[in-house]
This record gives structure tokens, sequence and C-alpha cells, in this order.
């Protein structure tokens, strides 16, 4: 799902439906590099940072942010936050 933030949900245009994502806190995870390698990133939080923190994860929705970091797809120097919620 892709979205973008809005000020209101009122008079949302179709095929665009509300979400609102719940505030929080977060695990916030940077992925720097390639899109094509945010793999490495995944492996990491599931495979090691999930593996022994003592965080307990919340059922809220995970999901990325991409901002004016994010350069595109394949660009070596492209930024994007991963947020895992957390209790």
């Amino acid at each position: 799902v892709a979205a973008v933030e809005v000020d209101s949900l009122d008079n949302l245009p179709a095929p665009f439906v509300p979400k609102v994502i719940e505030g929080g806190r977060y695990a916030v995870f940077t992925h720097k590099g390639s899109t094509a390698a945010v793999q490495d990133t995944f492996n990491y939080i599931w495979g090691t940072w999930f593996l022994s923190t003592k965080e307990t994860l919340d059922d809220r929705e995970d999901f990325e942010l991409y901002d004016k970091r994010y350069l595109g797809y394949d660009h070596p120097d492209a930024e994007m936050d991963i947020y895992i919620p957390i209790v």
C-alpha cells in the first residue's frame, strides 16, 4: 500500500481510502543504498535485532518512509526508514 500524508481525511477522491497510522513507539531502522538491497536491512532487523532486543513488538502496522533522502531505486546514496512498532 502506498500512502501520502494529508491534512484531512474529508473528501478524499476515489480511489483513495483513509488510513490512520497509530502513534506510539517505533524502532526505526535506516536503510542506506539501493532498494534492491533492502532485504539485507530486513534480515538484520528480524535475524539480529529482533532476536537480541528486550523490546516487545506491538501489533500496530509496520511501515516504510520514503522522503527527500530517497533518491531512487538504484541510487547508491538513497535512504529510507523502516518503522517497527514496539510497546
